[in-house]
């Protein structure tokens, strides 16, 4: 028997798209001035503290892991303590990290430093984020989605850009300081403009106690399914940190000048926009285990072209042309992408929990890639093997995701 949620009239049923507002502008600063801009801050601070390519990835692998961290505990944490509060703490733990970073002078203290960073961006952006979306949302749940990674990808092609200018106007030190007091800034909006709680199931249209709406997280976690879910994923973020923290450096190897680098870089994170709008659209009329792997095909081949930027003639311009287009244009749609799957996989109750899982999981084997790059890198003495590796492996990945249970949408309900 379906008892329908709209026989309830005490039920909202309008779908918010100022809730939009504050999580774009938590995504502006923490993912864009952060996250994202991380890598123009290191390629500086490797001239100033003579870091290897190893050592240079120390940071992002302690952003990343203190991320994941966050990511593991923002589920359970916004039930206990609500939406408002969290969000703001998250804000004010990465408005410290980051401001702490513009005094280190030793690598284990950027480490510390960045680890902090990590964490608060974790606890007020992607996961939060698309968890409230989620219980706020149900016919253009893919469309939200997808403009608030959307607004995180517009963060990402003009922040480093500004961070750019920001360090060669008033050095790293002071930029560290300058984004961290705009994290700041943002704790009061947040307060003022989240809600203080998720809506549990209010826009879900029928509520029935033997399907996906139901089940409990121990029984998806026993799903075939939630894992090829969860190691696609993971892969995809893998293969993407190991560009995202390397690629100013790489393209400076490659005889671009720093500006031509960041403008490079920005350009390639601003084509996630139209990317996350068009991949919002297809996503709310085709499934998501349809898109997923499709999505990290695209990856690959994005990921295969840079093994020819820097050559002459056309082959360094079509190569240039295609890492813009297939890696930038899917940068922000595996994560969109597999939310909804996720959300085809288990219901509200367990929505916001387990996708700190599986967020933590990529997370963690994500926050290996900055290392993993610097030191294949360092082992070979190019670029070549890195991203070479992380081609084949997003193949492998699209490719279970097709032939895997992922692409029998009976069996994510069984």
């Amino acid at each position: 028997m379906h008892a329908r949620i709209s026989d309830n009239p005490t039920v909202p049923v309008r779908e918010n798209w100022l809730l939009l507002i504050p999580l774009a502008l938590a995504g502006f600063v923490l993912i864009g001035g952060m996250l994202v801009s991380l890598t123009v801050y290191t390629a500086v601070m490797q001239a100033r503290f003579g870091w290897n390519e190893t050592e240079l990835g120390a940071g992002p692998v302690a952003l990343l892991l203190g991320m994941s961290v966050a990511n593991l505990a923002v589920g359970p944490a916004m039930q206990r303590l609500g939406v408002r509060a969290i969000f703001a703490g998250g804000c004010l733990v990465a408005a410290a990290g980051w401001a702490a970073a513009g005094s280190v002078t030793q690598l284990w203290q950027f480490m510390v430093a960045m680890g902090l960073a990590g964490f608060g961006a974790g606890a007020a952006t992607i996961v939060p984020g698309i968890a409230v979306i989620t219980s706020a949302f149900r016919k253009n749940r893919g469309l939200a989605i997808a403009l608030f990674i959307g607004s995180c990808a517009l963060a990402s092609s003009a922040m480093p850009i500004f961070t750019a200018y920001l360090i060669e106007t008033v050095g790293w030190r002071t930029a560290f300081r300058i984004v961290g007091m705009a994290g700041v800034l943002l704790c009061p909006l947040l307060v003022r403009f989240l809600p203080g709680t998720l809506s549990i199931g209010q826009h879900d249209e029928c509520i029935d106690p033997g399907d996906a709406a139901r089940r409990p997280r121990t029984a998806a976690l026993r799903l075939p399914a939630f894992w090829i879910l969860t190691a696609a994923l993971t892969v995809s973020q893998l293969c993407m940190n190991g560009v995202l923290f390397n690629i100013v450096a790489f393209l400076r190897k490659n005889g671009l000048t720093d500006s031509a680098a960041v403008d490079l870089y920005s350009l390639t994170n601003f084509m996630s926009l139209p990317g996350l709008l068009i991949g919002g659209l297809l996503s709310d009329r085709v499934s998501a285990h349809r898109l997923l792997p499709a999505i990290v095909a695209v990856q690959a081949l994005g990921t295969f072209a840079l093994l020819g930027i820097g050559h002459q003639g056309a082959l360094g311009l079509f190569a240039t042309i295609g890492f813009v287009v297939f890696w930038g244009g899917v940068a922000g749609l595996p994560s969109q992408s597999a939310s909804l799957l996720l959300g085809e996989l288990v219901g509200p109750q367990s929505f916001a929990s387990l996708l700190g899982i599986v967020f933590t999981i990529n997370g963690f084997v994500g926050a290996l890639a900055p290392v993993l790059t610097g030191w294949l890198h360092d082992v070979s003495g190019s670029y070549v093997l890195p991203f070479g590796l992380f081609a084949a492996c997003l193949l492998a990945a699209a490719l279970a995701c097709r032939l895997g249970s992922m692409s029998q949408p009976n069996s994510m309900h069984a």
